[in-house]
């Protein structure tokens, strides 16, 4: 996958995570009881896994001279 398709993702993710996530605290679920509770608190999670998720594709290239080796 190209490395500008993988930004764009990684964007698509973060930013819809983010959307989600603002819903959820602001949105409509407030009233939710009962059952429903749970299936916010997963939507929750679902909007911080695409935050995550997004992160990831953004950053989780590597640089050509870059090492994992610290030297001090």
């Amino acid at each position: 996958m190209s490395m500008g398709l993988r930004r764009a993702g990684g964007i698509v993710g973060v930013v819809g995570g983010i959307g989600l996530a603002a819903w959820l605290v602001f949105g409509g679920p407030q009233d939710w009881d009962g059952g429903l509770r749970l299936v916010r608190h997963g939507l929750g999670l679902v909007s911080l896994g695409a935050i995550n998720g997004g992160a990831w594709l953004m950053f989780s290239g590597r640089q050509d001279g870059a090492s994992d080796v610290v030297v001090g």
